[in-house]
């Protein structure tokens, strides 16, 4: 099993283990013989009757899924309900074959041109299992659906059965898996996420091919994973059981740290991550990463953003010119700085959480063992490298999230400037006729991101106003009491050149200035608010809900006017 989410008290799993296994606790609880006519005769065991989150829950902590993202609590979010793509479906088949260290090892050649990075060992490792002869030509087409046909063939792969000598094929491939149980997915029915973790789960309780054994013994002899794992986590039907069993082997989902904005203290020092740099940076490429005193700045803050490979990116949030770094290292050297995410230096990351609240920081490359480390931590200005994990260095950080937080420690959405002057509202009779949306001219020129927050689209036309639409990174909650993701679109900065899809934005960050672009008659802002996360439906300045109901206003924001608008206020004084 692949533990680079977490640690484990193996004192107490192994006392708990000794008292609970047994050969028979492998022992099916029933079963059904179904003899295919198609050529597939396969039984799936009965005794668990599990959801399909619950099931998704389990992969991943058996390490055959990453989830696809985390909630503001840190629990997994799987996305089941989504679409499956081809590229994620690949990765999917790898794991369940218990191949993915002999893929990342080998690195096997495949021939397709458009394949992300990250995943071109995976897909060459199936393509040389013969089973992408499906793709034509040397697209992959990475991003398209992938069909329930082609992933039941994985499936049966993985039992031992072979479309090349006639024990099923492709075209009927999945109504062979419904036949013995493994594909739940419906005929004409699109395939989902969560088809395909309900169509893994079964698989790993279905026997092989000309056998009585179960998938999963294989891959529990192979040491794909443990014994205890497989008795736990796919055969166990008592729940209170279960539950301890995860509690006493460490699996947390509170362990697994939110995307969002976070300030990154060394647990020894006192001391805050910070990006070394004074004042204007053109880009910040190759800027060495440090620790310094808590000052407040921008650039002692870092965005987190969880990969779909469960890994993590530490964005730098010193964003404000449009330069999103990530830390990395160089080859020849093991002091970190700030590198474009898809550069050479650029890293992933494992964030390894413990028991008493503290993060390791380790290298995600395979064969990498070293960790963020540093080694004077009471030092300002100490630098920050990546060490070999087990040195007489500090290794240990604590994460505190930024932003306006209720108790409940959820991101309130706050007004988007320090001053309040507005200057036309929704609906009005000048040039608002139609528009639901705010014209404002803050005092100090420039409005400030809500909420943590992503570029989202930009349009830069004359007639679209210099158009920025911002997407909270997770949900928020309204000024009118409701939670959901927000967008906003902002109009007339004269120069927006700085500004990209996919740039983040800490929250209170100023990106926007006020100006004048497009149809304009003086120096203003224009506001507008959308529910929920961004699609192509939300018009350009036009939005969906009322600002006053979306925006709380912060007891420190200067009030020229409101408007005549019922505002929500809060304090940001505890």
């Amino acid at each position: 099993m692949r533990l680079n989410k977490l640690l484990r008290p193996a004192a107490a799993l192994l006392a708990f283990v000794m008292l609970t296994t047994s050969a028979s606790a492998m022992k099916l609880v029933g079963s059904r013989n179904i003899y295919s006519k198609l050529g597939v005769d396969s039984e799936i065991a009965a005794g668990l009757d599990l959801d399909t989150n619950d099931a998704a829950m389990r992969l991943y902590y058996l390490g055959f899924i990453t989830g696809s993202g985390t909630d503001l609590n840190g629990g997994i979010e799987f996305n089941l309900d989504r679409g499956l793509n081809r590229t994620e479906a690949v990765v999917f088949a790898v794991r369940l074959l218990g191949a993915e260290e002999t893929a990342l090892d080998k690195r096997y050649e495949h021939p397709f041109v458009d394949v992300p990075e990250w995943a071109t060992d995976y897909v060459g490792y199936l393509y040389n299992c013969g089973l992408l002869n499906h793709i034509e030509g040397e697209n992959f087409n990475p991003i398209m659906a992938e069909t329930t046909e082609i992933f039941m063939s994985y499936c049966l792969y993985a039992l031992g059965y072979r479309a090349e000598l006639g024990d099923y094929t492709t075209f009927l491939a999945a109504d062979y898996c419904r036949d013995i149980g493994i594909c739940t997915t419906e005929k004409d029915e699109p395939l989902t996420r969560g088809g395909a973790v309900m169509a893994m789960y079964n698989t790993l309780r279905a026997t092989i091919k000309d056998s009585n054994k179960v998938y999963s013994d294989l891959l529990v002899q192979s040491g794909r994973i443990s014994y205890q794992d497989a008795v736990f986590l796919l055969w166990s039907d008592n729940a209170d059981e279960t539950e301890q069993y995860m509690s006493l082997a460490g699996y947390n989902s509170g362990w697994v740290v939110p995307d969002g904005y976070y300030t990154i203290k060394a647990t020894e020092g006192n001391k805050l991550l910070n990006v070394a740099a004074v004042g204007y940076n053109n880009d910040y490429e190759g800027v060495g990463i440090t620790l310094w005193a808590d000052t407040q700045d921008i650039t002692q803050t870092f965005r987190l953003q969880r990969t779909e490979r469960g890994t993590y990116y530490i964005y730098s949030a010193a964003s404000r010119h449009g330069y999103g770094r990530v830390i990395g290292a160089s080859t020849s050297s093991d002091k970190t700085g700030l590198y474009g995410s898809t550069g050479q230096n650029a890293m992933e990351f494992n964030i390894q959480g413990t028991a008493d609240g503290k993060w390791i920081i380790t290298s995600a490359k395979k064969g990498d063992n070293r960790c963020l480390s540093v080694a004077d931590p009471y030092t300002n200005g100490s630098a920050v490298v990546m060490a070999n994990y087990g040195e007489s260095t500090m290794q240990t950080w604590e994460f505190v999230r930024q932003g306006v937080l209720n108790a409940n420690g959820e991101e309130l959405a706050i007004f988007v400037a320090d001053s309040m002057v507005i200057t036309q509202g929704a609906y009005d009779t000048y040039s608002h006729r139609h528009q639901n949306a705010i014209d404002m001219a803050p005092t100090e020129g420039r409005v400030k991101a809500p909420f943590n927050a992503k570029v989202v689209r930009v349009d830069p036309s004359y007639y679209s106003c210099n158009a920025v639409w911002i997407q909270s990174v997770d949900k928020v909650r309204y000024a009118d009491g409701s939670y959901d993701y927000m967008t906003l679109c902002f109009l007339h900065d004269n120069n927006i050149s700085n500004i990209y899809v996919g740039m983040g934005i800490a929250q209170g960050e100023y990106f926007y200035d006020c100006g004048n672009y497009g149809v304009s008659s003086g120096i203003h802002v224009h506001v507008a608010a959308y529910r929920g996360q961004y699609n192509s439906s939300m018009r350009i300045g036009d939005g969906t809900i009322r600002l006053e109901d979306a925006l709380f206003i912060p007891d420190n924001t200067y009030i020229y006017n409101t408007y005549g608008l019922d505002w929500n206020r809060i304090s940001l004084v505890d």
